[in-house]
């Protein structure tokens, strides 16, 4: 249901910039796999953070290849507590 998603680049460790904003045309729909058609607008990132997928969407997600995290809040304290956990250093 989301509006917007924003593509960010993570390098050097903890650092990370915006790539870009994509629009979802999909925002207001409540469409039978409806995910599968999120997963076309975001098929080249290889991380979600999301506040809320449902769970359908979350195995068809995952069934692609895609690592979701659920944090709600700032987007930077999101990302940066991802590339904690994850441990990544760079993608």
């Amino acid at each position: 249901m989301a509006k917007e998603m924003f593509i960010y680049e993570i390098e050097n460790g903890m650092q990370f910039r915006l790539i870009e904003k994509r629009i979802n045309p999909y925002e207001t729909t409540m469409q039978h796999l409806k995910t599968l058609d999120l997963y076309e607008i975001l098929h080249d990132c290889g991380i979600i953070i999301s506040a809320k997928i449902g769970k359908k969407g979350i195995k068809r997600l995952r069934d692609r290849g895609m690592k979701l995290f659920f944090k709600k809040g700032n987007i930077e304290e999101a990302l940066i507590n991802v590339i904690k956990e994850e441990g990544i250093d760079g993608l």
